[in-house]
């Protein structure tokens, strides 16, 4: 991408965040609707979302021409918007750009588009130009008012309901259940995972209001469950089906993501064959959703960023009998950092704090460490990740990299060169 063109993009972002419909319809009604040209699923969900959206993805792109459009991105932009494993082309996001400005007429008034309502407009015209069949959509925040929900989608999954983003959806789970049964449409199905009962209250109101069936996700539709850091294997029962997944997508969470995304697609009847859905969901790889880097030492990446996601993590380290590993985070200003470390802390004497590229959000590695030392019996400052990254290989420590989704991506990209180089990767990401 050229560099001003990538410059004037990236600054679509000091408009920041803001909920309503308004201006994505409108900039989408002047290029004709694109997100009318196909079909979809829409995930949204506190945690869990961006997994759920790929397991679909892999299963639709089977029969369709499918895409997949999903945030944030772990390397670069174009991963975030995706048709039959191909990213969008720099050329499509440089054409895009000269042709349409971020700035539309609504309401006699000239609205600027935030960078999410501009790009969410355009994966969807991106879609229209290839043809997509299908889509795989991921919620940005929230629900109801997120850009994504110009779309008329088969079917809505909620993967989970915390307090995440509070601030933006309400104080209350009842709230912001409200808000991501906001995807829910007239007549299509909702599947939705086990989630606190006043957030369930919420949902099946909304579900009755649009004569949408509501389909709930139990544990006790799961069977001879095997953790192994190989693969996780499991049963999965539902109506007539008796399916069989080995995922590579590893995490007990990811057992009911993967549940939910084979569910969504009989339900929508975008893929109905018991066969093409194993394949598609067993062959899921999910970047930066306890994927294994390296075995010797063993390298893990999580983008866990908020509680509960780093108690999941907590959970699966003991669930996969990792012993005590070193944790490597970064943490942004705006995460509870406290209960993120609280977590990370149950599984780990060790932690190696660390600063991502992201001057404006980052919390410093000084501030973060007077918080770990709360938690942590050794607390180590590297400021620089690959300097950080590198000591962890050269001491064969097993680590755990999370925190922060920014953290992540700068680790895939800084393993990729080291472990290259020292002729040890396991190949599991996605390039």
């Amino acid at each position: 991408m050229k560099k001003e063109l990538e410059d004037y993009f990236y600054s679509l972002s000091r408009f920041g965040i803001k909920l309503g419909l308004g201006p994505t319809s409108e900039f989408a009604k002047q290029l004709g609707n694109p997100q009318d040209s196909f079909k979809s699923i829409h995930v949204t969900g506190s945690n869990g979302k961006g997994s759920t959206t790929t397991f679909i993805y892999n299963v639709i792109k089977r029969k369709y021409i499918a895409g997949i459009y999903t945030s944030p991105h772990l390397r670069r932009f174009n991963e975030r918007i995706i048709v039959q494993d191909k990213e969008i082309e720099d050329s499509f996001i440089e054409n895009f750009l000269e042709k349409y400005k971020p700035a539309i007429k609504l309401n006699d008034e000239e609205v600027n588009l935030t960078f999410f309502e501009y790009t969410t407009v355009m994966a969807f015209e991106y879609f229209r130009a290839k043809g997509v069949q299908y889509a795989a959509i991921e919620v940005g925040l929230g629900g109801r008012l997120d850009s994504t929900n110009i779309i008329k989608s088969e079917a809505a999954v909620i993967t989970s309901i915390s307090l995440e983003h509070a601030d933006k959806l309400g104080g209350y789970i009842e709230s912001i259940a409200r808000e991501k049964a906001g995807i829910i449409k007239e007549g299509k199905p909702v599947v939705v995972n086990q989630v606190p009962l006043k957030a369930m209250i919420e949902i099946e109101r909304v579900a009755r209001s649009k004569n949408a069936p509501l389909i709930k996700f139990s544990n006790d539709m799961i069977s001879d469950v095997e953790y192994s850091l190989k693969g996780t294997k499991f049963k999965l029962k539902y109506r007539d089906y008796d399916f069989n997944f080995v995922l590579k997508s590893l995490g007990k969470h990811q057992i009911q993501n993967a549940s939910m995304a084979a569910i969504s697609l009989v339900e929508s009847g975008a893929v109905t064959g018991k066969e093409i859905i194993e394949e598609g969901i067993n062959s899921t790889v999910v970047p930066g959703r306890m994927e294994i880097r390296s075995t010797n030492p063993l390298i893990i990446l999580d983008g866990s960023h908020n509680s509960e996601a780093a108690r999941v993590l907590a959970e699966n380290i003991k669930l996969y009998g990792i012993k005590n590993p070193t944790i490597l985070a970064a943490i942004l200003k705006d995460k509870n950092s406290y209960n993120v470390l609280n977590n990370l802390s149950t599984v780990s004497d060790h932690i190696i704090i660390t600063e991502p590229n992201e001057e404006e959000r980052k919390k410093s590695a000084e501030e973060l460490a007077a918080e770990a030392k709360l938690f942590f019996k050794d607390v180590e400052i590297i400021k620089k990740p690959h300097d950080a990254i590198k000591s962890i290989l050269d001491r064969k420590l097993d680590t755990v990299i999370t925190g922060s989704m920014y953290l992540v991506g700068e680790a895939e990209n800084i393993l990729d060169n080291l472990l290259n180089h020292s002729g040890n990767s396991n190949g599991t990401f996605m390039s």
